[in-house]
């Protein structure tokens, strides 16, 4: 351990006391697979017992120390009659803004959240530090919640001393084995990505990385593999109704859940327990058997308790996944060619059944010869990415990402499926969904997923300009074409010129210019409203994200500076930088007359709201701060129905 760097760290801190437990267990009872609220101390009083924290076991006695982070699994086995012990949670965060190398620092070596376990070689002094600490969390006077903190850095600061002259060997948590762990164990339950994030004391982007790094699955599509292969299980093996499967394995819609079973399975469930059921015992069942384990065997090297329970980590059943990759998707390409010339080859002889059973041959009539019939008609759309042939009037188009959805549904398409909002999501952006009812959702697709756009069957398909790598293979399956987020000379998006080149290749002009023409209408109408309403009086947009505080620029959020004239703080970035990290010590310098705040995160901005310099704001005095919809404001920004919303909200918020 390196005690130098954790001290510098500690020291720098932000600690918040969570809790304070005193617990004595007694024969027959033990701790199973309690995940912890928060970081933890675990001081051990009495007795003996096996600690185990995320699969590591520990065999403890008295007077000794354990220390896990956020998300932990705790397990306590007792080896003797009792085994007393004190919990002591806490929460500790940098303050905001932090330097570079202090967040490397912090990254390198998380003090916070490692696990380890020793024995202090003078255990006395920590004892008296953890046994007031108890004694003072029990009393409800601010005084005695200071002494709690107070002593509380007394423990660190023995703590510490004692750890720079013992040799310990620390282990820095697994965020996704911990996650499939949880998942596993909590897969019959309502899990999003950014609550399991929050548990696991990180941000819901870094563990969607993390995940999709480890696994190769993003973490929705590796729980739905969960819930479909009990349901396949329950299926199998019990007589339970589809709705009680449904129910079970956490898809209560249980229509939902027979479109989601058909679509990665292949049959319905009621098709899948009859066929399954219906083959002899002998024979070797290919639709309950798996391609690939979507879990790295690395991962299950965690669990080191040899008679943990653990059923997901044995070798048997293992859940298999088909894995994304290049030969997958050549096969998916050449497989939907090869129907595609079987059908054509098979056309003009084609047989039937008659309502007898018999055969019939199909001829073609004398009245309707081949070169009668009307030829189809065919454009070719050059762009930047090649060229994309289109056959006819498209009738299944399908978008893969919210800003591309935007464009469409402005243009009066409505495409038959579409991206969700976000990663690890399966919502539509919040602003479009009412316009998707009933309509498939794809998933989140930054990165194209061929095989449910294979399985979509489009017959075109609009995505958005940052996929040029896939465009070669997007084409194979379906003409496509990518809206493009086009950008002036300053860098800024033009959403306006953006939308009039994608009705150009869409042979929606007309209808892209009276879309344009609406908007110009609705934001001079909110530009003089604004300005008979709070005149020059500044506005502020700011958004709160992994603890920083964010300033963004009319590069992205032309509808706020360019549309609607509205009037920025002086340090507002240059239009070439998208977004500038703002110090929360530095915003009453600014102190702007108005803030929209945008934070996928309630907690966060319970924190900052808490803060004294938060509180002296000008907006936030004269109640002018406005809650942004995180669905519209994030994803909005650029496409012209979340402009025209934008539109209406600020105009609504700052004319109040």
């Amino acid at each position: 351990m390196y005690v130098d760097e954790h001290v510098k760290l500690w020291n720098l801190a932000s600690i918040k006391i969570w809790d304070v437990r005193h617990t004595v267990l007694y024969a027959g009872e033990q701790v199973n697979a309690y995940r912890m609220p928060a970081s933890g101390f675990i001081y051990t009083i009495r007795g003996s017992a096996t600690v185990t924290l995320d699969g590591t076991a520990y065999a403890v006695e008295k007077m000794q120390i354990l220390h896990g982070g956020k998300g932990v699994c705790l397990d306590i086995t007792l080896a003797e009659d009792s085994f007393e012990y004190y919990l002591i949670f806490y929460r500790a965060h940098l303050p905001l803004p932090s330097s570079f190398e202090l967040q490397a620092l912090l990254e390198q070596h998380l003090p916070f959240h490692i696990q380890y376990a020793f024995a202090p070689s003078h255990p006395v002094g920590l004892y008296d530090k953890v046994q007031k600490i108890d004694q003072y969390w029990g009393q409800t006077d601010a005084l005695a919640k200071f002494q709690v903190k107070t002593l509380f850095y007394q423990f660190i600061n023995e703590l510490m001393k004692q750890l720079n002259t013992q040799v310990i060997l620390t282990a820095k948590p697994n965020l996704v084995a911990q996650a499939i762990r949880y998942l596993h164990e909590h897969y019959a339950l309502p899990i999003m990505v950014d609550s399991l994030a929050e548990l696991l004391d990180c941000s819901a982007g870094h563990l969607s990385r993390m995940f999709k790094k480890e696994t190769g699955s993003s973490l929705i599509a590796y729980l739905t593999w969960i819930r479909l292969n009990k349901a396949k299980d329950l299926l199998l093996h019990t007589e339970a109704s589809l709705q009680q499967i449904a129910d079970g394995i956490g898809i209560p819609d249980v229509i939902y859940f027979n479109r989601l079973f058909k679509k990665h399975i292949g049959l319905s469930p009621g098709r899948f327990r009859g066929n399954v059921l219906s083959l002899p015992v002998s024979q070797d069942n290919a639709m309950v058997k798996s391609e690939l384990s979507i879990v790295r065997r690395k991962l299950r090297g965690y669990i080191r308790i040899n008679d943990d329970n653990h059923y997901q980590y044995i070798q048997k059943g293992d859940l298999r996944i088909p894995m994304k990759s290049k030969q997958s998707v050549t096969m998916l390409l050449l497989l939907s060619l090869t129907l595609l010339l079987s059908a054509c080859s098979s056309s003009p002889n084609s047989t039937t059944a008659n309502g007898n059973g018999q055969n019939n041959t199909a001829k073609p009539t004398a009245s309707v010869q081949p070169s009668e019939q009307p030829a189809v008609q065919e454009r070719v759309i050059k762009h930047a990415w090649g060229e994309t042939v289109i056959k006819g009037e498209p009738q299944h188009i399908i978008s893969l990402f919210p800003a591309a959805t935007d464009y469409l549904l402005a243009l009066g398409i409505v495409p038959q499926a579409a991206s969700s909002n976000g990663e690890g999501s399966d919502e539509f952006p919040t602003y479009l969904s009412d316009r998707l009812q009933g309509k498939e959702n794809l998933g989140w697709q930054v990165e194209p997923n061929f095989e449910s756009i294979l399985a979509a069957e489009p017959d075109l398909i609009v995505g958005q300009d940052f996929m040029g790598d896939a465009f070669e293979n997007l084409n194979k399956i379906a003409p496509t074409l990518f809206a493009e987020k086009v950008k002036d000379e300053q860098g800024v998006i033009r959403m306006k010129t953006s939308l009039l080149k994608l009705g150009e290749m869409l042979e929606k002009t007309e209808q892209a210019k009276q879309v344009i023409a609406d908007y110009e209408k609705q934001a001079a109408e909110g530009r003089d409203k604004i300005k008979q309403a709070i005149g020059d009086e500044t506005v502020m947009f700011l958004r709160l994200s992994d603890k920083e505080v964010r300033y963004y620029s009319k590069r992205n959020y032309e509808v706020l500076y360019d549309d609607l004239a509205l009037q920025p703080p002086a340090s507002i970035p240059d239009p070439s930088e998208s977004m500038k990290v703002i110090s929360l010590e530095a915003l009453p310098s600014i102190d702007p007359d108005h803030i929209i705040l945008l934070s996928s995160d309630g907690a966060e901005v319970s924190e900052i709201e808490k803060t004294a310099v938060w509180k002296s704001l000008k907006a936030v005095k004269n109640n002018h701060v406005y809650m942004a919809d995180y669905g519209l404001w994030f994803q909005g920004p650029g496409g012209p129905i979340g402009q025209s919303k934008i539109i209406e909200e600020t105009v609504n918020w700052l004319t109040q």
